[in-house]
């Protein structure tokens, strides 16, 4: 790569950093080294051309500091990071390691280090760059690390169904506690498998980036334990939560889920790197931009096999639907550019969303989340609600219609898509369509 003009970083586009997070959590201390420049800061620094970010984070550490790190390093942060060096044309990636240590070795500050100390966590410095929410991050996971023992140790283990996305779901419980355990399945093959490991990587790291940033839709406690399991507090119904609207309760249960969405969209987005396009995109190139003539006769297909299991009111949205296919292929791909984006779900359901009574609403399964355009979750929202039988017309005026119009095209092209044992999943997705299809037209 060529070298950058302005000579502060190595090169132009991505500089690759590793960062180590060392904590003794009895001590409840963390080592910490002092730049030149006298700010305090993580150990850590590039990565050499031949190694990885965490022989990188061990190989720093030892030079910066003098101690020796090998064992058990837990990756609680991978991206960008706003270093003063940065620039438009070259910018710093970091991969940040959080070690648990027991002890509190000797460590002098060497190499670019001026010093090196253990520092108390609960009075630290302002820290380099984004080093604040590097560590953080890591507290967060320190707090939750409960959640394993009770998972690891638990009485009783309970296999639950739901959710289109394939994991093994499971509620362990051990002395009155109940942690809710997702894991990647052994059913599926490697590529399939890394897939959802890298889904459950996002919801834990946005999760945590949620918390650190005082956001009060999600569930207090979460952690990620390994590549291939997520755990996560339980809300039962036993404890007053509500997984499914229910009509007496609609009004509360729609202005509580639009207070957390609003307070999403005033957070900042996360400079997480993951390996999963944007929702947004996909919604696009999933969506209209997907449907050609062969898909729309596979649909005008389709819909004669799913007709029998529609009421004759969703009969005859289905027909008017297929009917204006032409049109509303021609105005779904018309996207007009969006000047701001706001952080958004991107997977609001009912089966995604725990309502209180008392305690408001918390937001679970945050893989699909990202920039979109604002009013998309309070839309999804609806769609859901509508497609359910509720009376949504009292919650027009905060439907974004060219999200409905988008979601409506993506729902259309995943039917066609093709399916292994039953059509259930694909039916579901044509009935979405057809509830953002009616909302659409009516307002």
């Amino acid at each position: 790569m060529p070298i950058s003009i302005n000579r502060k970083l190595w090169y132009d586009g991505p500089n690759y950093t590793a960062d180590s997070v060392i904590i003794n959590p009895i001590a409840q201390k963390i080592l910490l080294i002092k730049r030149s420049s006298g700010e305090w800061a993580l150990p850590g620094g590039f990565i050499n051309s031949e190694e990885d970010s965490f022989t990188a984070a061990t190989r720093e550490t030892k030079e910066e500091t003098g101690t020796i790190i090998s064992d058990s390093p837990i990756l609680i942060y991978k991206g960008l990071v706003n270093d003063p060096r940065s620039s438009q044309t070259s910018w710093v990636e970091t991969s940040a390691y959080l070690f648990i240590v027991n002890e509190l070795s000797e460590v002098s500050g060497q190499d670019d280090a001026i010093d090196a100390a253990w520092l108390p966590l609960n009075n630290l410095p302002k820290l380099y760059a984004s080093h604040d929410e590097i560590v953080a991050r890591a507290i967060d996971y320190l707090s939750c690390r409960s959640l394993i023992n009770i998972a690891e140790f638990s009485e009783n283990y309970r296999n639950i169904n739901g959710g289109h996305m394939q994991y093994d779901k499971i509620i362990a419980t051990k002395n009155d506690h109940s942690v809710f355990i997702k894991q990647t399945s052994t059913r599926y093959d490697d590529i399939k498998r890394n897939r959802l490991r890298q889904y459950l990587r996002k919801e834990a790291f946005t999760m945590s980036y949620l918390r650190c940033h005082g956001y009060s839709g999600i569930p207090h406690r979460s952690i990620l334990r390994d590549d291939d399991t997520f755990i996560m507090e339980t809300m039962t119904s036993n404890e007053g939560w509500l997984w499914r609207a229910k009509n007496e309760t609609l009004d509360a249960y729609v202005k509580s889920a639009k207070e957390k969405f609003d307070e999403l969209e005033n957070i900042p987005l996360p400079p997480d790197t993951f390996d999963i396009e944007s929702s947004r995109d996909s919604f696009i190139k999933e969506g209209w931009a997907s449907l050609d003539e062969q898909k729309i006769a596979k649909l005008r297909e389709l819909s004669l096999g799913f007709l029998d299991r529609l009421t004759p009111h969703s009969q005859n949205i289905a027909k008017k639907l297929l009917v204006d296919l032409p049109a509303l292929l021609n105005a779904g791909c018309r996207h007009s550019d969006i000047k701001k984006l706001v952080f958004c779900h991107h997977d609001i359901r009912q089966s995604n969303m725990a309502w209180h009574p008392k305690h408001g609403t918390k937001l679970i399964d945050w893989s699909w989340s990202g920039p979109g355009e604002s009013g998309s979750d309070i839309t999804s929202l609806l769609i859901d609600l509508h497609k359910s039988g509720h009376n949504i017309s009292n919650y027009y005026k905060e439907i974004n219609l060219d999200h409905c119009l988008t979601l409506m095209g993506f729902w259309l092209n995943h039917a066609t898509w093709p399916y292994h044992g039953d059509d259930t999943l694909r039916f579901q997705q044509f009935l979405s369509a057809l509830s953002a299809y009616e909302i659409y037209t009516t307002i």
